[in-house]
């Protein structure tokens, strides 16, 4: 079984490459990878959205949120619109029939090329991926307060020197 350096290094590698499918497929819609976060964003965390609020999910800072939208907003991606009856009006993201046409494109080519690397690995490279992924990002929400599984604590090892995990 690998530990857990390998396996996070794993993961990371095929969070990588879905980022890039995601980003070669907003590329083929006249988009760009930044774009396509912020419609995605949108979508699932409110249509319309504040503005403070997706420079937060996309750990931005808000000035230059506000640039990136005011660009999408040009392409007509999006709408920006000041809050109505508000003491403190704060401008709110929507996304146009445009963006949400954009948006589910995207989704599309960019599941389509991860089924086809996912279909094209070695069976027992897809359950090494899906156990990576599981062990680095998953394991230890179902029991919060238990801390790190036996196979994740780091420890001590002769044969493989301070911090290795040891399974």
């Amino acid at each position: 079984m690998a530990d857990i350096y390998e396996r996070l290094t794993s993961a990371r590698n095929y969070l990588r490459k879905a980022d890039d499918f995601f980003a070669r497929a907003a590329a083929a819609n006249n988009a760009t990878f930044e774009q396509y976060q912020v419609l995605l964003a949108v979508h699932c965390l409110g249509d319309p959205l504040q503005l403070r609020l997706l420079a937060e999910h996309l750990v931005r800072d808000r000035t230059a949120t506000g640039q990136l939208c005011r660009r999408m907003e040009q392409l007509g991606l999006i709408d920006l619109a000041y809050e109505v009856n508000s003491h403190r009006p704060q401008l709110l993201v929507a996304l146009t029939e445009r963006g949400q046409r954009v948006l589910r494109s995207i989704t599309e080519e960019g599941l389509k090329s991860r089924d086809e690397f996912v279909r094209s690995l070695a069976a027992d490279r897809r359950i090494s991926l899906a156990e990576a992924v599981r062990t680095c990002w998953l394991e230890g929400l179902d029991n919060a307060d238990a801390g790190p599984s036996r196979e994740t604590k780091l420890t001590t090892t002769p044969d493989k020197g301070a911090g290795a995990a040891t399974s």
